[in-house]
């Protein structure tokens, strides 16, 4: 069997729709031939991926964190920021990428619904990530990446609107489309409280993760691992419904409870940023 089977298998374990991938090519390196050309590298991965997505829609992490400073995001031509196999895949395979400034998603088959405008929501019901969840889609761990697993932003927002430790924060700008367009929006974004420390428990998370049965590893490559969407954003959902700072590391959480509960209320900008921070001048 090959290494493609063997990922394909793990992937349709998990659901039919989409597949999503978190890499890193370094971690998952004994699962394609070493060469020395770099590029040659990254197209045997891509390739790999490809085939172990058995033709569904395979989406990548197409991220760019220039938007908060240049207020400009250009669909063809702001760089993936979020590793070499991104990057690689948006300038080489993706048939198309969607105009979320920072947290853009490039790919083949398939594009998820996004809109560009005002108040535009990266981790809303008009998302991706919302895309994956209802399509049944697979996030696939390539590279152990579970640490980069964005869409808990998706189920923070699920949960009632955003967690209690993070804030919105207004990105107004524009975003270049596909046709060459400028678009002018804003970008409603739950951030860290700025200057501060906030971290997940990613290890407890996987643990729990797996224990519940939402996500797997491949047998005798731990690093290469694949998750239900719907079944992670369930399971945290309904954690943080149980205790809303579930999803927080231990040091996160010795400061962000009695500060939650001195405060009698979620987080806002003006709690340490100053009112003209962000894009809503």
């Amino acid at each position: 069997m090959s290494e493609a089977d063997r990922v394909a298998g793990l992937i349709s374990d998990m659901g039919d729709g989409p597949v999503f991938v978190h890499s890193d090519p370094f971690r998952a390196a004994r699962l394609v031939p070493r060469v020395r050309d770099r590029d040659a590298y990254l197209d045997s991965h891509i390739a790999l991926i490809r085939e172990s997505a058995r033709h569904r829609p395979l989406w990548l992490p197409s991220f760019n964190y220039d938007f908060p400073k240049t207020r400009v995001f250009d669909v063809a031509r702001s760089e993936a920021q979020l590793g070499p196999i991104p990057e690689r895949f948006r300038t080489t395979v993706a048939e198309w990428r969607t105009p979320v400034p920072i947290f853009a998603v490039a790919g083949v088959g398939g594009q998820p619904r996004y809109s560009w405008g005002e108040n535009a929501d990266p981790f809303g019901e008009e998302s991706p990530f919302a895309d994956l969840v209802a399509q049944d889609g697979v996030v696939l761990y390539y590279g152990d990446t579970f640490h980069y697993n964005t869409i808990v932003h998706y189920a923070e927002r699920v949960t009632g609107g955003g967690p209690l430790y993070r804030y919105d924060k207004l990105f107004r700008g524009t975003v270049v489309v596909a046709d060459g367009q400028s678009v002018s929006g804003s970008l409603n974004y739950h951030v860290r409280p700025f200057g501060t420390g906030l971290d997940y428990d990613w290890p407890r998370l996987l643990e729990e993760a797996v224990d519940a049965g939402v996500c797997q590893r491949l047998a005798g490559d731990p690093g290469i691992l694949a998750a239900s969407a719907a079944g992670l954003c369930d399971l945290w959902v309904r954690g943080m419904r149980d205790d809303p700072f579930t999803l927080l590391d231990e040091k996160s959480r010795r400061w962000v409870e009695p500060a939650i509960e001195e405060l009698g209320r979620r987080f806002v900008m003006t709690d340490f940023e100053g009112p003209d921070a962000g894009a809503a001048r």
